[in-house]
């Protein structure tokens, strides 16, 4: 595992992603940590999931079929994996890093709708990452990288040992979708630390969404 590699991956990603035309930072650093975690899980990385897309092989595929939308394509993909890997591990209510709720989610895909870009955008740095194997703390450098001006919580951890492939659950209490907006960095910065607990296996990271209406008559 090389952490300057990743984290200059990273660098990359948030780069491409801002010459492309998404403006927030929090929705940069967001979606560059998902392609990013979505490709050391690829096929021939740790094979968490069965995935090319952010490879090479994967770009020249989407390349005979959407040339246009070609950074569209590989961001939704990507995302569509991650979610799916972890939606098959969490409850039905449970906020992660592929899913940060409805209302941020509307508004990250309508970013990613937006996205501008011509020929010579590319992925370049993240279809070059091979990760073969990974040490606890390998998110460290990308956490110190984010713009967010915190960091990972020490409340942030598992009441109990994940077994293989299983969820963890960082804190007993939950997030409201108008906490989960207002405390948005702490929770990427937490879930990104949790990632970083992942070697071998994935054990997948996640909080409680709770209802407004719950939270009201707590």
């Amino acid at each position: 595992m090389n952490l300057t590699e990743i984290s200059d991956a990273f660098l990359s990603t948030r780069e491409t992603l801002q010459g492309a035309g998404i403006e927030d930072e929090f929705f940069i650093d967001l979606i560059a940590s998902r392609l990013l975690v979505e490709r050391i899980g690829e096929t021939k990385n740790q094979d968490w999931w069965e995935s090319r897309i952010l490879s090479e092989t994967g770009r020249t595929r989407l390349d005979e079929v959407t040339p246009k939308t070609r950074l569209q394509s590989r961001v939704n993909l990507a995302t569509k994996v991650g979610k799916k890997a972890e939606s098959d591990r969490l409850p039905d209510d449970a906020i992660s890093l592929f899913s940060f709720g409805p209302r941020i989610e509307a508004r990250v895909d309508s970013a990613v709708d937006e996205l501008s870009t011509d020929d010579s955008t590319s992925l370049t740095a993240l279809e070059n990452l091979t990760v073969e194997s990974l040490e606890e703390g390998w998110t460290e450098e990308l956490i110190a990288k984010t713009e967010a001006n915190v960091s990972a919580s020490s409340d942030a951890v598992s009441d109990s040992e994940p077994g293989a492939n299983e969820a963890v659950q960082l804190s007993e209490d939950g997030y409201t979708l108008d906490e989960i907006n207002a405390e948005k960095w702490g929770v990427l910065i937490n879930l990104l630390d949790a990632y970083g607990r992942c070697t071998d296996t994935l054990h997948v990271p996640h909080y409680p969404l709770e209802s407004e209406i719950e939270a009201n008559n707590a």
